[in-house]
């Protein structure tokens, strides 16, 4: 699994690219990085999926909490560009009704900055 921040918008939406898999084996190391991401205060996030191969359930906990603990702080979470086997899984799990699912890039800030 591979996390990097790809860009940061004037209005504070902070956008993270996922590559490969996020499975029980990393899904801890990708809480924590999550989390300093979130802790640094962004008002948004947006998770681009376009290059993740797989994702757990382990993996999607962590994506609940997140989206949680950025209501909290009166902040979104949204993901985009989602292959379509992980959008199956986003959609037979309910994630889908959770957390916002967006086409593009452009759609999910657009949607974080309104």
């Amino acid at each position: 699994m591979k996390l990097s921040v790809v860009n940061v918008t004037g209005n504070g939406v902070m956008v993270v690219a996922i590559e490969g898999r996020v499975d029980s084996s990393n899904a801890q190391r990708f809480e924590r990085v999550l989390d300093a991401v979130a802790d640094a205060g962004k008002r948004g996030i947006v998770l681009d999926l376009e290059d993740l191969t797989y994702i757990s359930s382990a993996a999607l906990r962590v994506l609940l909490g997140l989206t949680k603990a950025q209501a909290r702080k009166g902040g979104t979470l949204t993901v985009c560009t989602v292959p379509e086997s992980l959008r199956k899984v986003l959609e037979v799990s309910g994630f889908d009704q959770i957390i916002p699912v967006h086409d593009s890039q452009a759609e999910a800030l657009a949607a974080c900055s309104s």
